[in-house]
C-alpha cells in the first residue's frame, strides 16, 4: 500500500504542527548573535519550511481527492527530524 488514508493524513498534519511549534519556540528562545546560534537558527528555520511544505502537500492532495503518497511523507518526516535534532544538539 503506497497511499495513506484520511485519518493518517490528519495525524501526520497534527504531528507536523506540533513539530513546528517546538521549532518556533526554540527559535524564539534562541540568541542568534553567535555563530553557533546562527547555524541553529538556520537549521530550525529549515525544519519549519520542510514541515510547512509537507502540510501543504497533504492539503493539496486532499483537495484534489487523491491520497497522499507514503514515500514523500516518510522522507519529509525523517528529514525534518534529522534537521530538528541536529539543530537542538548543535
Amino acid at each position: 500500500m503506497t497511499q495513506i488514508g484520511q485519518r493518517t493524513s490528519i495525524r501526520v498534519v497534527a504531528l507536523l504542527i506540533l513539530l513546528e511549534l517546538v521549532s518556533v519556540v526554540s527559535l524564539w528562545a534562541l540568541n542568534p548573535v553567535s555563530t553557533a546560534g546562527e547555524k541553529t537558527f538556520a537549521l530550525l528555520l529549515a525544519v519549519d519550511l520542510v514541515a510547512f511544505a509537507m502540510i501543504s502537500y497533504v492539503y493539496r492532495m486532499s483537495k484534489t481527492g487523491e491520497s497522499a503518497a507514503r514515500a514523500p511523507i516518510l522522507t519529509g518526516c525523517c528529514f525534518a527530524l534529522l534537521l530538528l535534532f541536529s539543530g537542538l544538539f548543535l
